[in-house]
């Protein structure tokens, strides 16, 4: 008995980091779903519709699983940390982290009226450097050799898997500045996530997260949309299966692997999904996807595997700083 508790110690250690990356992993496949199912959507509604209609579908869901989670507690005798008292510093945490998620997603929503969409993909994607260079300059974190090579090999394939798409012009600055801010706010939100993770649960982050977003696009979305309700059952469905899908399952799956390995390391594998998107939009809209975008997908790949295969994997709540 003691020599199997011997041998299992080992990799029971690596669980957590390695449920992380499995979670993850499964998160980029309904986020790099969704800009394609919100072109479908598209022909009935706008983006900040599509995006209203996610987060209060969402909200629902988390709302509810929250209930049942207050309720089974109830029942019990244990008493989850979450059920203690919010302090100031708690709901502020929660309302920043909130608001991040809404401001990024109306940037990158306004951005792409400004400018292309080559320039928004490229400039958001910037996030996994702020997000790094946050955690350096602000937390202290210390990242190890192949975490810094892989970030580098990573960014130049994603950088360079839209650069010839790129086009910088005077008549879209505006959009490639909103695209910028896009990714400092997306950057923000996993930061926040990845420390309130140390007192919630992932169900109550993506409830605070969705409605404070539903909360945020109801009174501007009349300004911004012609259009707020989708006029087919078959537009109805795309929208419900991409806000149980691609925020629930997708964005609840990348918030839960913030609990368990660092926010760089989820920053940077974020990188495969503009690449994931253009294969989705390949499968379904037939786009074009040439010989030179497979190169740059691998190239990113091997900076992920650097990556995660670096000793800054290890969730930061875990070190001792």
């Amino acid at each position: 008995m003691t020599i199997k508790q011997a041998f299992l110690q080992p990799k029971l250690s690596f669980t957590p980091a390695l449920v992380g990356t499995l979670s993850l992993f499964f998160a980029l496949i309904p986020i790099s779903l969704a800009p394609s199912l919100t072109k479908l959507c598209q022909l009935e509604i706008g983006a900040n519709a599509v995006v209203f209609h996610r987060s209060w579908i969402a909200t629902i869901v988390f709302a509810v699983w929250n209930g049942l989670e207050a309720f089974r507690y109830q029942q019990s005798d244990d008493r989850a940390i979450e059920h203690k008292p919010l302090t100031r510093q708690e709901i502020c945490l929660l309302l920043a982290m909130g608001t991040a998620a809404a401001t990024y997603l109306l940037l990158w929503a306004w951005s792409l009226s400004q400018t292309n969409v080559a320039n928004v993909a490229l400039l958001s994607n910037l996030n996994s450097l702020f997000v790094a260079l946050a955690g350096y300059l602000l937390f202290g974190r210390r990242f190890d050799y192949r975490f810094v090579v892989g970030l580098a090999i990573a960014l130049l394939g994603a950088i360079a898997f839209e650069i010839n798409k790129v086009q910088f012009a005077t008549d879209q600055i505006i959009g490639d500045a909103l695209a910028f801010l896009t990714a400092i706010f997306m950057a923000t939100c996993m930061l926040l996530i990845e420390r309130l993770h140390s007192r919630f649960s992932t169900q109550t982050i993506m409830l605070w997260r969705c409605g404070i977003t539903t909360m945020f696009l109801l009174p501007v979305l009349p300004f911004l949309e012609d259009r707020l309700l989708p006029y087919s059952s078959m537009g109805w469905f795309f929208i419900i299966f991409q806000a149980l899908f691609c925020q629930v399952l997708g964005q609840g799956l990348l918030a839960y692997s913030l609990s368990r390995i660092s926010s760089g390391v989820v920053a940077v594998t974020l990188l495969a999904e503009p690449v994931l998107a253009s294969i989705f939009a390949w499968l379904i809209f037939s786009e074009e996807v040439g010989l030179f975008d497979w190169i740059t997908f691998a190239v990113v790949l091997v900076g992920i595997y650097l990556v995660q295969s670096s000793k800054s994997v290890v969730k930061a709540t875990d070190e001792k700083s």
